[in-house]
This record gives structure tokens, sequence and C-alpha cells, in this order.
């Protein structure tokens, strides 16, 4: 199967994420924190990547954006798991390379299957839909602007 990193500072939602990667049949490691997850890329890329936003020391854009400037791990599908749900938010992940935006709290089940789906996946189709996100959060954003003026 997959090689899964899993990057989020809370020792929970790491150990459950992966369980749940593990038992699908996937090889997980974990990181603490984005530097972690830096070090983690730089070693062995994964397929995939879960992560978290607010985190310690490197936040999980900055280690996205590490990430895309060093181009470490560029085949790696990118799920960004939050709470942060703000539309500016939205475009800054999308921007870094997100191929999956989902917010906390989550559904397990949902995130084991958005991986499954991102894993088999083309690039290209991936990139199409990225593409897509990212228009439609910037123009969330342009209005949720318009609307606070």
């Amino acid at each position: 199967m997959a090689e899964v990193l899993v990057v989020d500072d809370d020792p929970d939602i790491r150990g459950m994420l992966a369980f749940l990667m593990e038992d699908e049949g996937h090889h997980v490691r974990v990181a603490v924190d984005g530097e972690a997850g830096l070090r983690a890329l730089l070693e062995y890329p994964p397929d995939c990547l879960i992560v978290d936003v607010m985190m310690p020391n490197l936040d999980g854009l900055g280690l996205l954006k590490a990430r895309k400037q060093q181009g470490l791990a560029a085949q790696a599908r990118v799920v960004i798991l939050t709470c942060k749900t703000g539309e500016r938010d939205y475009v800054r992940g999308w921007e870094l390379g997100a191929d999956e935006y989902l917010t906390k709290p989550f559904d397990p089940d949902d995130v084991v299957k958005r991986v499954a789906e991102l894993l088999a996946t083309p690039p290209t189709d991936l990139a199409v839909h990225r593409e897509a996100e990212l228009q439609k959060a910037e123009l969330l954003d342009r209005l949720e602007s318009a609307f606070r003026r």
C-alpha cells in the first residue's frame, strides 16, 4: 500500500489517524510538528501527507511552503486537516498544494475514504481539481471580504 505521513501536534489525532491508515494497510510515519514533518519529508517522501495547520514551531502551511520551495515529495497527495475554516485559509491551502481540505471535527471514515480516492487519482486530475478549488476559494474570499465592509 502507500506510505502516509501524519503531521499533527495532537497525540490523540496522530494516534487515531495512524491506526486508521495502518488498518487500511498503509505504512504510517508520524511527526509532532512542521519541523519534524519537514525532516521526515527529507528522509523519505511519502505517497500521502496528512497535515494539521495550527502547530507549534513550524505550522502546517509553513511545512507545505517549505515542501513546495524545496521540491520535496512533489507527487505526494496532501490532505489538510484543520479547524481553520476561513476562505483565506482555504485559498492558502490550495495555493500550497493541498489536494483535500478537511475540517475538524472530522469523520474518521471520511478521512480514510478521501485518502483512498486521492491515492487512486492521477496527478493531472488532482491538479485540475486543485485549480478549480483555488478559484472557488478565491471568489468566496472576495465575497467574504466585501460583505465584511
